[in-house]
């Protein structure tokens, strides 16, 4: 089992913690954002992490060059940023031969089971499961009510069947059969797209702790 860690990102919402540093590399609860993810995939005996980078790159190579993490560490360096969709692409050729991957991003903090959600996305076996909640975002993901993927939340949604995305997926290596162009995109504009043929699955988590780090008012919680 494989995971990708996306980590590539300008982290504009951190700033000036941002100014001079990856968000990657933020201190959160005595470690890294990074680390605090590594750990975690670790724990779920990940056989290979793969982490993208783009924004002060060096920096992230020469700390997982300095820390030995008992773990292969593969990074994919971005030219120019992918965003979350064109990232999961470019990294094809390391993730498309397991049934399955894990995705998440470097800026949660979240005590969520990734194990249930991969017995989820195993159970069904969509193109993607995505881990969600209901909790109060700007940003609101609609479902039917077998949690099959609809859309984004907009003004015809069912307020009952929206849910917050938690920056957790298990990914089908179907994904990467899709002829989908390697470029910049978001990945949840893709699974848009995908639903229409394709089943894209939400799992709800109802009491978990959930933390966007992203967010320089949440860093010091």
């Amino acid at each position: 089992m494989k995971a990708m860690i996306l980590a590539a990102g300008f982290g504009t919402r951190l700033k000036p913690v941002t100014e001079n540093i990856p968000k990657a590399l933020v201190m959160h609860k005595g470690k890294t954002l990074l680390h605090t993810q590594i750990e975690k995939l670790k724990a779920l005996d990940v056989k290979e992490i793969i982490i993208n980078t783009h924004h002060f790159s060096q920096q992230i190579e020469q700390y997982i060059s300095d820390n030995d993490f008992n773990i292969p560490i593969r990074l994919i360096h971005e030219e120019e940023i992918l965003g979350t969709g064109g990232a999961v692409l470019n990294a094809k050729e390391f993730l498309q031969n397991d049934d399955f991957f894990i995705l998440l991003n470097v800026d949660i903090d979240s005590d969520m089971d990734i194990g249930k959600l991969i017995l989820a996305h195993l159970s069904k076996k969509p193109i993607a499961t995505l881990a969600v909640q209901k909790r109060e975002t700007k940003r609101k993901l609609e479902f039917d009510k077998n949690m099959n993927l609809l859309s984004r939340q907009n003004e015809r949604s069912n307020p009952n069947r929206l849910f917050a995305f938690n920056g957790l997926h298990v990914i089908s290596s179907e994904f990467f059969n899709r002829d989908i162009p390697v470029k910049f995109s978001d990945i949840i504009n893709l699974y848009e797209k995908l639903a229409v043929k394709d089943q894209v699955r939400g799992y709800e988590f109802k009491e978990v702790h959930f933390m966007d780090i992203g967010k320089i008012e949440n860093l010091q919680n």
